[in-house]
């Protein structure tokens, strides 16, 4: 594909993501000063507000990502958009007041207060903390006989009072969140729910569901899978074999801890899994993004900047952005940047951008093409409302060290036998990122870290 073809099917909005595009190098077919300059961008597409179970208000949440230098983001709220509606119900909630009169020609999302500290409550240091930063009348409140509401700050007025071109960019989307599967929808502007007993079933509907639902959108979307972890093992690696056209796992999340076998995979494992699949049956490459799914960022338990992609694109806008996140040119973080990532179509060679001093080591991660493909299964019984699991345990030969680098550059090419490369790189002894004391015997989530997207031969970066 042309850069200039590329450029046509972005704006015409069929780079939704999930439909399987192959990777290209943007700039392979363009003279040399033709070419755009590409710079790294910093991003999370996964947080929460009040305007679900977050602890924060949602002009609170943007502002202070903003302040901690990400240069995109998204509120990512469960089954809710940002937008102007009046409604009173949302995630786990419902305040609808008998006397609607007090809202008459209101807009947007009234939450009541609640006494004091709960899930999904909204109390007085939340309205207190919002009011310190932007002033006593920058919160709307009305008080009624059922109680005190407060108005939630939709997209549109987020945008105005946050985003600058080419420094700051706001993308809207919304987690879908079912039972036990929850995907994220970023950069739509309607929302949908769906449920079924199945996780199975439940992720390819999800999938299915966004490609009809957004099939007329002018600008690209993104679907991830959020999460595969939690609570334990929803998402199976088998479920995605199926399913090549989805293109985004969630690699980091504060909340992929919970219940964790060694025997099983974990969402490393998970990734190489499918992509070593995808690899040996010609598919597209799955990809990961980063995020830290915070539900308050004054909150220490819940690990606010604790995990973000970065992504090389021409300019800061929804179409560069989300393009290039498509075709691969990006990589996760939880603390530790890439300078620079370029893959030849053989050699795959990094370089880092150390946020912490110390000692660094650079992995390369792959499987082999006769990896073995026998799966084993663990019976884990339901417990705690969560249902019972037949967990897939596949050869830890898959997502094997190929070859491991101390230091702040390395490189790999890749051997006749390799399905694909990967690099990580982290700093020696940094441990890892809790999310709370409870958590710390199960977390995943590595500290100072970051790992580039999969690379197959004949890829071109």
């Amino acid at each position: 594909m042309k850069r200039r073809d590329f450029l046509k099917t972005t704006a015409g909005g069929v780079l939704a993501a999930g439909l399987g595009f192959p990777r290209v190098n943007l700039l392979a077919d363009e003279a040399p000063q033709a070419a755009p300059a590409l710079r790294w961008y910093k991003g999370n597409f996964h947080c929460h507000s009040q305007w679900s179970d977050g602890h924060d208000l949602p002009e609170v949440v943007v502002s202070e990502y903003k302040k901690h230098g990400y240069d995109f983001f998204s509120l990512t709220d469960h089954n809710i958009l940002h937008n102007d509606d009046l409604r009173f119900t949302g995630f786990a909630m419902n305040f609808t007041p008998k006397d609607m009169k007090p809202f008459e020609g209101e807009t947007s999302f009234w939450k009541r207060m609640a006494a004091g500290p709960g899930w999904p409550n909204l109390i007085q240091e939340n309205v207190d903390k919002a009011k310190e930063m932007f002033g006593e009348d920058s919160v709307r409140i009305k008080e009624t006989d059922e109680g005190t509401y407060v108005r939630m700050k939709t997209e549109k007025e987020l945008r105005e009072q946050f985003a600058e071109p080419g420094k700051f960019l706001l993308i809207p989307g919304f987690e879908m969140t079912a039972q036990w599967v929850h995907v994220n929808l970023i950069n739509v502007n309607k929302d949908f729910f769906l449920e079924d007993p199945s996780i199975e079933n439940l992720v390819s509907a999800s999938f299915d569901k966004a490609l009809e639902f957004y099939a007329d959108n002018k600008e690209p979307y993104l679907f991830t899978l959020n999460h595969p972890l939690w609570q334990y093992y929803n998402i199976q690696p088998s479920y995605m074999f199926a399913r090549p056209g989805i293109r985004f796992l969630e690699l980091t999340n504060n909340d992929t801890q919970w219940q964790y076998y060694p025997e099983a995979w974990d969402p490393e494992q998970l990734w190489d899994i499918v992509n070593a699949h995808r690899a040996k049956n010609g598919q597209p490459a799955l990809l990961a993004t980063g995020t830290d799914d915070s539900h308050g960022v004054f909150r220490k338990d819940y690990l606010a900047y604790h995990g973000w992609t970065k992504v090389r694109a021409a300019s800061l806008d929804v179409n560069s952005i989300l393009g290039a996140l498509q075709q691969g040119q990006s990589y996760v973080s939880t603390g530790c940047d890439f300078a620079d990532i370029s893959f030849d179509g053989k050699t795959l060679a990094v370089k880092l951008d150390p946020q912490t001093e110390g000692d660094y080591r650079i992995e390369f991660i792959g499987a082999k093409k006769d990896y073995d493909e026998t799966v084993k299964y663990i019976d884990v019984p339901g417990e705690g409302g969560r249902p019972a699991r037949k967990l897939e345990c596949w050869s830890k030969e898959i997502g094997k060290v190929l070859e491991s680098v101390d230091g702040l550059e390395a490189s790999y090419t890749l051997k006749p036998d390799d399905l694909f490369v990967r690099a990580k790189a982290y700093r020696i002894g940094a441990g890892y990122a809790y999310h709370g004391e409870a958590a710390k015997q199960h977390t995943l989530v590595t500290a100072d870290c970051a790992w580039s997207q999969p690379y197959r031969d004949g890829d071109k970066f």
